[in-house]
């Protein structure tokens, strides 16, 4: 589905709001964002971004993202476990703790969360700001998940070393979030029927013939099935198809390609994306605990 450049009111808002006067580029900004974003570690470090941890919850065990489970360790427990297990938003509490000292030191902070509409997160972050009672505290709800996340961090990150003002950086988030793309398919059909998102028939005769559903994450946050095909080499070609559609010049542009536990057609769907859009950086990631729970292994993504 194509998606036109962003010219919405929000921006023309924030362009308003630059002409008038932001804070100076002299203001301490700390970045964060959530561990559903699957960060790789080369651009935590690089960035200095903070990171605060969703919840992943097998039986009546509950771990921190990231900080009493490891990605690795998740997959080698979702491969023994019966049942699926959930995942839970971050709590304002934890917003709280992760903020206050910078907020004591004289820093703002911008956070970039996952979908609103997939997780409660960002809305822990509100709560955590009005607890807090600061307003250097600015939430940018992603509308996306996983490395989608990321790439807005990247970006946020790079304004940031370059000097650019918090207001400067809020418009391009705006410009980037508004043409930003994800589609993904999965290995099985099974998850996305633990998880509710299928019913049981559906998933049965899915899996019957074989189907591979493409998903996208649509402009509002949520996740939808966009297409559906039958073999793994089709679903790359669907996936990459569907990002030309948007019609974007991808030489100036970061694409991502993010994988699952056991995803076999990594390096394919790599080449795939440099021969056919060309991007300027290809960004590599694992999925983790929060995405990975409902996409289960064996999954291939694609973001820009």
């Amino acid at each position: 589905m194509r998606r036109e450049p962003a010219a919405d009111s929000e921006i023309q808002r924030l362009y308003s709001t630059l002409e008038k006067g932001w804070k100076t580029v002299t203001e301490k900004i700390k970045l964060f964002t959530d561990s559903a974003s699957d960060i790789p570690e080369i651009y935590r470090q690089r960035y200095d971004v903070g990171v605060v941890p969703l919840s992943v919850i097998f039986g009546d065990e509950e771990y921190k993202d990231g900080v009493t489970l490891s990605v690795v360790d998740f997959w080698k427990k979702l491969a023994v476990s019966r049942e699926l297990p959930s995942t839970n938003q971050a709590a304002p509490q934890d917003f709280v703790d992760a903020f206050e000292p910078y907020i004591k030191d004289g820093w703002t902070i911008l956070y970039i969360g996952i979908s609103s509409k997939l997780s409660g997160t960002v809305q822990s972050c509100h709560i955590a700001k009005e607890l807090l009672g600061t307003d250097r505290i600015h939430v940018f709800d992603s509308r996306s998940a996983s490395v989608g996340e990321t790439l807005l961090v990247i970006t946020a990150g790079e304004m940031l070393k370059r000097g650019h003002s918090l207001g400067e950086i809020l418009v391009q988030l705006e410009i980037d979030r508004a043409t930003s793309g994800a589609y993904f398919t999965i290995d099985s059909l099974t998850h996305l029927v633990k998880g509710g998102r299928l019913t049981k028939t559906q998933g049965l005769v899915g899996s019957m013939l074989k189907i591979k559903p493409i998903l996208r994450i649509t402009e509002e946050g949520t996740v939808e099935v966009d297409d559906k095909v039958r073999s793994m080499k089709k679903a790359l070609q669907t996936l990459v198809s569907k990002a030309k559609g948007h019609r974007l010049d991808f030489t100036q542009r970061r694409v991502a390609v993010v994988h699952s536990y056991g995803a076999e057609a990594v390096d394919e769907l790599k080449a795939l994306v440099q021969q056919e859009l060309q991007p300027r950086e290809i960004v590599e990631g694992l999925i983790g605990p929060t995405v990975g729970t409902h996409a289960g292994p064996g999954g291939l993504a694609l973001f820009f």
